[in-house]
C-alpha cells in the first residue's frame, strides 16, 4: 500500500509540473493581452518565440542527454556528468552570445524589433538560463519532482511580473525583455543558493563524458529543434510578412489551441512508458491494445471538447482576448479542425519513440515543418488572410497524422485487422461501460 501511495504522489507531482505551469502561463497571457498594446504584444511574442527556439536548440538536447546519463546513484559519476554538461553548455552559450552581440551591434535586424531585441537580450539570458537548464535536468533524472514543480511555477510566474509591469508602466518591448531577464536572474540566484546546482562542478568535467553527451545530443537536438520550429514558424513568418499586430491577432486563437494540448500531454505521460514496456517485453499484442486504448481515449476526450469550442467560439474569444480580438473567432474555428488531428499525431509520435524509432518520428516532423513553412508563405503572399494561415496548420497536421500512420503500419505491429473498426468498437464498449456504471 505504501508503495502504491508513493507512486500516486510521484504521478501527481509529475502531472502538476506539466499542467499548473501551462494553465498559469495561459492565464498570464490572457491578462497581458488586455494591458499591452497589440503592436508591442506582437513584438514581444516574436521575441519569446525566438527565445523558445534557441533554448530548445541549445538546452533541449543537452537536458535530454543529461537525463539519460545522470540517472545513476553514483555521486562521483553524477559530478563528472554535470561538470561536463556545464563545460559543453558553457561553450555553446558563450559562442551563441558572441554571435548575437555582433548581430545586435550591426543592426542587421533593425527593421524587425522582436529579433533585434532578441539578439541583444538573449546574449545575456542564454547564459543565465544555463544553470537553470542543468538544475531542471538533474531534478528530472533524480526524480526531485517537488523542486521541478517549484522551478517551473517560478519560471511561469515571470509572465505575471510582466503583466503587473505593463499594467502600471505600459512598457515597451525592451522593458518587457529586461523584466524577463532580471526575473530569470533572480530565479537562478535562488536555485544556486538552495544548492540545487553548482556551476563550479565544471572542474569535474571529463572529455569522455563530453563525447558521450555530444553523441546523445545529436540524436535528440534535431527532433526537438524541428518540433519547436514547427510551433514557432507561424509567428516568425507572420511577423516578417504581415507585422507584429498580425502576430498578436493570430496568437489569441493559437494560445487557446494550446489549451487542448494539456490533457493530451497528460495522456502521453502515462502512455509512453506503457508502450515502451510492451515493446521491450516483445508483447506485440499488448502494444497494439495499449495503442488502441489511448488512441480511443484521446478522441473520446477531444471530439466533444472540439465541438463545444466550435459552437461557443465567439464567447471563448471574448473571455480570453476581449472585444478587440473578436475578429479572431474564425481563426479559432479553423483551429478546431486542426484539433481533430492532434491526438493522432501525438499518440503515433510517442508510439514511434516507444518502438525506439526516433529517426522515423523525425522524418514525420520534418515533413510537417516543410509543409507548414512553405504553406504559410504561399497563404500570406496570395491571400494576406490569417484564416488561410491557420488552414495551412490543418493541412500540416493532417499530413503528419497520415504519414505517421503509414510509418507505424510499416513496422508490422498494427497490420492485423481493421484498426479504425477496432478503435470504434473499443470506444463504443467503453462508453457503454461508463453509462452502465452511472446507472
Amino acid at each position: 500500500m505504501a508503495k502504491s501511495n508513493n507512486q500516486l504522489v510521484v504521478h501527481s507531482f509529475a502531472l502538476a509540473s506539466q499542467l499548473l505551469p501551462a494553465v498559469i502561463g495561459v492565464l498570464s497571457f490572457m491578462a497581458l493581452v488586455r494591458v499591452a498594446q497589440p503592436g508591442v504584444l506582437g513584438q514581444y511574442l516574436i521575441y519569446t518565440a525566438a527565445v523558445m527556439l534557441f533554448e530548445m536548440i541549445k538546452a533541449g538536447g543537452l537536458q535530454s542527454a543529461m537525463v539519460m546519463r545522470v540517472s545513476t546513484n553514483d555521486d562521483k559519476v553524477q559530478r563528472k556528468i554535470i561538470g561536463s554538461a556545464y563545460w559543453l553548455g558553457g561553450i555553446a552559450s558563450l559562442s551563441i552570445s558572441l554571435v548575437l552581440v555582433l548581430l545586435f551591434i550591426s543592426g542587421i535586424f533593425a527593421n524587425q524589433p522582436g529579433i533585434q531585441v532578441f539578439c541583444g537580450w538573449y546574449a545575456c539570458l542564454g547564459i543565465v538560463n544555463l544553470p537553470l537548464n542543468i538544475a531542471e535536468a538533474s531534478a528530472v533524472a533524480r526524480q526531485d519532482l517537488k523542486f521541478l514543480l517549484a522551478l517551473r511555477l517560478a519560471q511561469t510566474a515571470g509572465g505575471w511580473v510582466i503583466v503587473v509591469y505593463a499594467l502600471f508602466f505600459g512598457g515597451s518591448l525592451e522593458s518587457f525583455a529586461t523584466v524577463n531577464l532580471l526575473f530569470t536572474a533572480l530565479i537562478m540566484l535562488v536555485v544556486l543558493l538552495l544548492g540545487k546546482t553548482n556551476p563550479l562542478q565544471i572542474k569535474y568535467k571529463a572529455m569522455e563524458e563530453v563525447r558521450s553527451l555530444v553523441k546523445l545530443i545529436k540524436y535528440t537536438m534535431a527532433a526537438q529543434a524541428t518540433t519547436n520550429l514547427l510551433k514557432t514558424a507561424d509567428t516568425f513568418i507572420i511577423g516578417s510578412l504581415m507585422g507584429p499586430a498580425a502576430v498578436a491577432m493570430y496568437a489569441i486563437p493559437l494560445r487557446l489551441m494550446e489549451l487542448f494540448e494539456i490533457p493530451l500531454r497528460s495522456l502521453s505521460t502515462t502512455a509512453f512508458p506503457q508502450l515502451a514496456d510492451k515493446h521491450n517485453s516483445n508483447d506485440h499484442d499488448g502494444f497494439k491494445k495499449t495503442f488502441l486504448q489511448y488512441f480511443s481515449w484521446a478522441y473520446l476526450l477531444y471530439i466533444p471538447a472540439l465541438l463545444a469550442a466550435f459552437i461557443f467560439a465567439p464567447y471563448i474569444i471574448l473571455i480570453f482576448g476581449g472585444q478587440k480580438f473578436a475578429d479572431t473567432t474564425s481563426i479559432f474555428r479553423v483551429f478546431m479542425l486542426l484539433g481533430l488531428f492532434l491526438p493522432a499525431n501525438r499518440i503515433i509520435g510517442i508510439s514511434l519513440d516507444a518502438l525506439q524509432k526516433p529517426g522515423k518520428n523525425l522524418i514525420k516532423i520534418l515533413v510537417m515543418a516543410a509543409i507548414n513553412i512553405v504553406g504559410d508563405v504561399i497563404a500570406i503572399q496570395y491571400t494576406h488572410n490569417l484564416n488561410w494561415v491557420a488552414f495551412v496548420s490543418v493541412l500540416n497536421a493532417a499530413s503528419g497524422a497520415l504519414l505517421g500512420w503509414w510509418i507505424l503500419r510499416d513496422t508490422g505491429l498494427l497490420q492485423r485487422g481493421n484498426i479504425f473498426r477496432e478503435v470504434y468498437g473499443y470506444s463504443n464498449s467503453f462508453i457503454k461501460l461508463q453509462l452502465n456504471r452511472i446507472k
